[in-house]
């Protein structure tokens, strides 16, 4: 045995176990600090290869976990790193099965069912390693755990690091950690919200515990989990297009983070479309439970909104406003990311959210705050809400006529007349300037609804509406050369509606 072999060794045995009286609880943390300082040294040598053999990250990862319940919670920061130069040093082991973490996503408590009754064979490159199965379970229990507050950003940074490493199974651990991370920020929201509430005051809170942190850390976490997953999604659309991708009129695909790319929707195999379906479907989900939560956050410092402020203690307004500013430019952002690259399906979320009809017990400040915060947010100008709302429409009433890449995933639970009742609503409140964006793209929808108005035959009285206010707000602006359009729409369109509706109901 080496030296190097043998202080490693050692250095495992002094971390295992814990204090069992409380007067040595101090003497056995600092040993467990020293210990991992050392581990983490070794770990770090250029003459780490022949430890590679020992699977230290399943010790360390096995060891964290019971971390979770110590007292001393900053021995989690020294696991963290330790456990991390681990995973780097397993790279260097050939994998040759996929593992266990699969079963692991599954069997999180309060986790959702699989996505397809079909197993998905995943083909793992020889030089990536497969992460240890307790690894998904650790990071649960990190972001879950009350004792890792403190150390809420340590545990973030690790998901972000890691992230690269778990590219092979970044589907299937997908779903229990977004759904963890919106969980543990609706708790953390509502723990903010009751700092600023009238008549209850709890205290000086500490900045290390602070609701606030807690939120801007996870939400941080939420944000590199999706994006990491969405990147991975768009690059295996990429591969599995083939020879098609060169196409020069081949649709573009953004990425979370904005980079462009081309040929992602590409004639496909069963096998693959089967797989791309359902991994898109995970990423989708988990986009629509993100989307509420970031605008729960957003709406809560909404100036405009009829009820909150009377609600607010007092003495703390001025507190309140600015933090309610720093949590709104945070959610935007996550927002904007996720409008920039799913515009349909997160426009489908917020359709959803939005009350059509305000009844005495509906959150009557959604009605106008759904609004405002599509009109503001970059990814949702209204050149590209309109199409994406003709084409929710379309994915209800005729989906044939659209291209693969246009389809709705119809994850959201709305009928078509929800759809055209929230773009009659949304089209008012536009800007009159804003015609000029959306003018070729309502023309070309109207047309399509008189050459062909069956499947829109339940629509028909809200899309009239919509016409009339199309030709209002035209009527207010000078654009191009727009006079002939204009008296067509007045007239002729609204004279063939009226015949289409008539028609429809005998």
């Amino acid at each position: 045995m080496t030296l190097q072999t043998f202080f490693v060794k050692a250095a495992v045995r002094a971390i295992e176990g814990d204090a069992k009286e409380k007067k040595d609880v101090e003497r056995v943390s600092r040993l467990h600090r020293i210990a991992l300082k050392v581990l983490h040294q070794l770990l770090l040598s250029p003459f780490v290869k022949p430890l590679v053999d020992m699977e230290l990250e399943n010790v360390l990862t096995a060891r964290l976990v019971s971390a979770l319940g110590v007292a001393d919670t900053y021995v989690q920061v020294s696991l963290l790193d330790v456990l991390f130069a681990a995973l780097k040093l397993s790279l260097m082991r050939p994998a040759s099965q996929l593992g266990q973490l699969k079963k692991d996503a599954g069997s999180i408590k309060g986790g959702r069912g699989p996505i397809s009754v079909e197993t998905e064979k995943t083909v793992v490159a020889p030089s990536r390693a497969i992460p240890p199965q307790q690894l998904l379970k650790c990071l649960v229990g990190g972001f879950s755990s009350s004792s890792s507050r403190p150390v809420l950003d340590s545990w973030v940074n690790f998901l972000t690091e890691c992230l690269p490493l778990l590219e092979n199974v970044i589907f299937q651990i997908l779903m229990p950690l977004v759904e963890c991370l919106c969980e543990q920020i609706r708790q953390a929201f509502h723990a903010l919200k009751q700092v600023f509430r009238q008549g209850e005051h709890s205290g000086l809170i500490s900045p290390v515990n602070s609701p606030e942190g807690t939120l801007v850390a996870l939400l941080h976490g939420l944000e590199q989990i999706l994006g990491a997953a969405h990147d991975k999604l768009v690059n295996e659309e990429i591969k599995s297009a083939g020879a098609n991708t060169k196409s020069p009129d081949a649709p573009t695909a953004s990425t979370f983070f904005g980079n462009m790319v081309s040929g992602v929707f590409a004639v496909e195999s069963p096998q693959h479309r089967s797989s791309a379906a359902n991994n898109r479907l995970t990423v989708l989900l988990c986009f629509r439970d993100t989307v509420k939560s970031c605008y729960a956050i957003w709406s809560w410092g909404d100036s405009n909104a009829i009820t909150g402020e009377s609600e607010l203690d007092p003495g703390s307004k001025e507190s309140w406003q600015y933090v309610s500013v720093r949590m709104r430019g945070r959610a935007r952002r996550i927002l904007e990311h996720l409008f920039g690259t799913e515009t349909l399906e997160c426009l489908e979320t917020l359709i959803e959210l939005w009350p059509a009809k305000p009844t005495p017990t509906s959150d009557v400040k959604k009605t106008g705050s759904i609004f405002r915060l599509i009109n503001v947010l970059d990814g949702s100008r209204p050149k590209h809400t309109i199409p994406a709302i003709f084409n929710a429409i379309y994915s209800r009433t005729n989906p044939a006529a659209l291209e693969p890449n246009r389809k709705s995933a119809l994850t959201a639970e709305l009928q078509d007349l929800d759809v055209v009742v929230f773009l009659v609503e949304y089209a008012r409140s536009l800007e009159d300037d804003a015609m000029d964006e959306i003018w070729a793209d309502c023309m070309v929808f109207l047309k399509d609804v008189l050459a062909n108005p069956f499947p829109h035959r339940q629509t028909l009285p809200s899309l009239l509406s919509f016409t009339a206010i199309l030709g209002e707000k035209v009527d207010n602006t000078n654009f191009g050369e727009q006079r002939r359009m204009r008296k067509e729409l007045g007239v002729g369109f609204h004279c063939q509606l009226f015949y289409q509706l008539f028609s429809s109901y005998g």
